[in-house]
């Protein structure tokens, strides 16, 4: 309740100040004439230059190089972005994650799920995102995966999942970490959250803002799987290289 308050705080907050001062892009500094959620945050020109990802068919085998024998759990993946270090995307990523802009994650989701039926083509059941550990989920206020997650869920008219998975360990960050090093930090991170008899015989869809190596959604998972899902296909809003 109390993580639910601040967030909404934060976007009165931000309502507020947008009062008296112009909306300006993220990505370019201009000020943008805000027609929709979206155009608060990035001009027209901006996102229509942003570098799409690579098609699922390349980023799934690239999942089938990185994990070996049967460790692979997912059966699909796909992103909408492509992401270098200081690239447009990731001042996107910036917003959502650390400059408190929740409505951008939907938005963001919403623009990800018009999207879905080329990332995923399969029938799916549900929408889950990547739960982060509750101490960060008070400290950021919200977790950036399920306001993406919750855009997707509304645009594809899907149910949204918030409490299937739950981060049961606080890991340290990935950022420098190799693959390997990533795989062996989210073993056994995640486990079967207040929603998780729900995933039962279903074909679900994790969220996430950024894939690497894709170590964070194959540990989810697995996870889904030992909770009895029938296959587990992600999305992310970018690929990170």
């Amino acid at each position: 309740m109390l993580v639910r308050f601040r967030t909404a705080l934060r976007t009165v907050a931000e309502y507020a100040f947008h009062l008296v001062a112009p909306y300006h892009c993220c990505i370019c500094r201009q000020p943008v004439e805000a027609r929709t959620v979206l155009e608060r945050y990035v001009c027209r020109p901006c996102w229509e230059n942003l570098p799409l990802a690579p098609p699922p068919e390349r980023l799934y085998n690239e999942l089938l190089c990185t994990f070996p024998g049967d460790e692979l759990a997912l059966s699909g993946l796909g992103a909408l972005f492509a992401l270098a270090e200081g690239s447009p995307p990731m001042e996107l990523i910036y917003a959502v994650k650390y400059r408190g802009a929740f409505p951008l994650g939907r938005a963001l989701g919403q623009a990800l799920g018009a999207v879905l039926p080329q990332l995923v083509p399969h029938q799916l059941d549900a929408v889950i995102p990547v739960p982060i550990h509750p101490a960060r989920r008070r400290e950021r206020g919200y977790n950036q995966a399920e306001a993406i997650a919750a855009g997707v869920a509304e645009s594809c008219a899907l149910p949204l999942l918030r409490d299937a998975l739950c981060r049961r360990v606080a890991t340290p960050s990935q950022t420098q970490l190799t693959a390997e090093q990533r795989r062996r930090n989210v073993l056994g991170a995640f486990a079967a959250g207040r929603e998780a008899p729900v995933v039962r015989a279903r074909t679900v869809l994790l969220v996430d803002d950024v894939v690497t190596t894709g170590s964070t959604l194959n540990s989810c998972a697995l996870a889904l799987l030992s909770l009895g899902a029938r296959r587990v296909f992600a999305i992310a809003l970018v690929k990170a290289s």
